[in-house]
């Protein structure tokens, strides 16, 4: 059908073309012959007039003109244009008509004969751009078109995949199913991780922040679980670096604020449990080796305080008990060395500024042991006063002043005319007269090496005293023999005391009671 109308046109259009002589004007009077034809109805109008030629046209179109020249005149030839209902339209050019037929395409010109072109939109030759035929895929059309890796058909991009049909993954930029976050880099070290998810201690890579990562929950190593580097002072032990990590910058505890174990010798004195420590191992200077303090009897000779030290708090030896060196005058007598010391150094005092002995004297002392009520009647007792005598070094015979029922001091001693002294030289009476007349000239406080009376147990309701066992009066007898712990021979029983640091009728018959178990000293004086 469109080919048949474009022929009817062309037909119509030559015609027009070929019109010889006159002039002919069309509406706007042009001369030469003119036609001019108006169409407004579907179908072929007749001409209205020998030189009006046709105009066809399917369905409503608007009026086209028709002009051609003759002669000397220009000639434009004929123009015409036919609309179809159907979408064709028709055309013949000037130099010949020339029609377009939407449905073939081709154009044909009056006087050259070349084909018209038409153009149908409903034809099978039109180029089609359905999705079919491969026309330009949508993202988000929900369906995979080229170039897209996914289409969900929505534009959310938290899902599995993103607005751009691509597959969400870490590194996107994008929040995606199963991310925490997404910063869009490869940096594994910024607050979001290559694997999308936040930063944090134990992740295994040292962030913004941490010193170290290693990933495991032992502060035993150099990262801690805090992912700090491990250092003395934060409070855990960092295993064969570390003796020990309490925390704190003390040097006087257990551990140092080097995290090491407090010792001795280490320069800190570690409290409640040295008494100093001076860092070094010497023994000559106010700290021992031992971090406590040096003392007068420790063994150690404190250079420029003590003179001497042996450890020990015998005063006749070499060394006192005051850390001195003994001498002649000092009250004390050297064992081996002086014969006596009455601490001055007056010659004819019976005791000479060389400590020699001048004059007949007898040595008295208090034992510097002490014993129970049993001392072996007084055969025993006589023989711990010689043998305590010997071991100090005095000279002569020795017996214990004490009383039984078959003997007592004023029965069996020696009544000596001469001065009875201690072992340091101090007189203690002129003679037995004078020892026996109620009171003495000075305490029998000496032991045989010169030391202070030991303190025996309570007696007599009073607590620890210089207690020494007597049963004897002042005047040397006996006492009463219910107080001589049966003779001396018992642990039990009743008994009589002297005070060794009394100078009155007290330093032998002080108290009595039931105590022969409980440790004493003896008077032992020299025959």
């Amino acid at each position: 059908m469109h080919r048949s109308t474009l022929s009817t046109l062309l037909l119509l259009a030559t015609a027009a073309g070929c019109s010889n002589g006159g002039a002919g004007t069309d509406a706007s009077g042009t001369g030469g012959d003119s036609t001019s034809a108006t169409s407004t109805a579907a179908g072929t109008t007749e001409p209205t007039g020998a030189a009006d030629p046709p105009t066809t046209s399917e369905g409503p179109s608007d009026a086209s003109n028709v002009s051609a020249t003759d002669g000397g005149s220009s000639a434009t030839g004929t123009t015409l244009t036919a609309s179809a209902t159907d979408g064709d339209t028709a055309t013949s050019a000037t130099s010949g008509a020339s029609a377009t037929d939407s449905t073939t395409g081709d154009t044909a010109t009056d006087g050259t004969a070349t084909d018209a072109t038409a153009t149908d939109a409903t034809d099978t030759d039109a180029t089609d751009t359905d999705a079919s035929t491969g026309a330009s895929a949508v993202c988000g059309d929900g369906v995979l078109g080229p170039g897209e890796q996914c289409d969900d058909g929505n534009l959310d991009d938290s899902d599995a995949c993103t607005a751009a049909c691509e597959h969400a993954v870490c590194g996107d930029g994008v929040l995606g199913p199963g991310e925490q976050c997404d910063d869009g880099n490869a940096v594994d070290d910024d607050a979001c991780t290559n694997l999308c998810a936040p930063a944090t201690c134990g992740d295994s890579v040292v962030q913004v922040g941490e010193d170290c990562d290693d990933a495991d929950m032992d502060d035993a190593d150099a990262c801690l679980t805090t992912c700090k580097a491990a250092s003395c002072g934060d409070g855990s032990v960092w295993a064969g670096v570390e003796a020990c990590d309490d925390g704190n910058a003390l040097d006087s505890d257990a551990c140092l604020a080097t995290c090491e174990s407090a010792s001795c010798g280490d320069g800190f004195v570690h409290a409640g449990v040295e008494a100093c420590d001076d860092g070094n191992a010497l023994d000559s200077d106010a700290c021992l080796a031992t971090c406590e303090s040096a003392s007068c009897g420790d063994g150690f000779v404190h250079a420029g305080v003590e003179a001497c030290d042996d450890g020990n708090a015998l005063d006749s030896d070499a060394c006192l008990a005051t850390c001195e060196s003994a001498s002649c005058g000092d009250g004390f007598v050297h064992a081996g060395v002086e014969a006596c010391d009455d601490g001055n150094l007056v010659t004819g005092d019976g005791c000479e500024s060389d400590c020699s002995v001048t004059v007949a004297q007898k040595l008295v002392f208090v034992s510097s042991q002490l014993y129970n009520g049993n001392l072996g009647g007084l055969a025993g007792a006589d023989l711990k006063c010689q043998q305590l005598a010997q071991s100090a070094g005095l000279p002569g015979t020795y017996m214990a002043w004490l009383s039984t029922i078959q003997a007592s001091p004023a029965t069996r001693m020696t009544h000596a005319a001469v001065p009875y002294v201690l072992p340091n030289g101090v007189k203690v009476a002129d003679n037995w007269a004078d020892l026996v007349d109620g009171d003495i000239d000075n305490a029998i406080n000496i032991t045989e090496t010169g030391g202070p009376v030991p303190l025996g147990g309570p007696h007599c309701g009073l607590n620890a005293r210089a207690s020494v066992w007597t049963a004897t009066r002042k005047n040397g007898t006996l006492y009463d023999e219910f107080w001589s712990c049966g003779n001396w021979t018992k642990d039990y029983g009743g008994a009589q005391w002297g005070n060794a640091k009394e100078k009155d009728d007290d330093w032998t018959e002080s108290c009595t009671g039931d105590s022969c178990a409980r440790p004493s000293s003896i008077y032992c004086f020299q025959q």
